[in-house]
């Protein structure tokens, strides 16, 4: 965590998000942990507490934490991918699998002309 980039371009809460993102990522933040408190993070990164909140909501989208009401956000104890994107295993395979449907229908369909 720390300051942010001036000469990055993206707004200041993706920033915030990227940085607590990475120290989750990365075992700074285990799961379970609490993150500092809104004050405490909008102190640190020099924002207001609508710009920290912005960034825990990316957080929160991407499934890597959970907030809760009165206590303050935590990262997620299950962590799941950070996003739904699917994985190059998992496209070589739906790939592979449309490619061997694809050459059933053609079969099928070479079948049927030929009737």
């Amino acid at each position: 965590m720390g300051k942010l980039d001036p000469d990055d371009s993206r707004p200041p809460y993706r920033q915030i998000a990227e940085a607590l993102r990475g120290d989750i990522e990365s075992g700074k933040l285990a799961p379970g942990a609490q993150l500092p408190a809104l004050p405490a993070l909008s102190s640190e990164y020099e924002v207001s507490t609508g710009t920290v909140k912005s960034a825990l909501a990316v957080l929160r989208d991407a499934g890597l934490i959970v907030t809760r009401q009165g206590k303050g956000s935590y990262v997620r104890t299950r962590q799941e991918p950070a996003d739904d994107k699917p994985t190059v295993t998992e496209l070589d395979e739906l790939r592979r699998t449309v490619d061997g449907l694809a050459d059933r229908v053609e079969e099928l369909e070479r079948r049927l002309a030929e009737r």
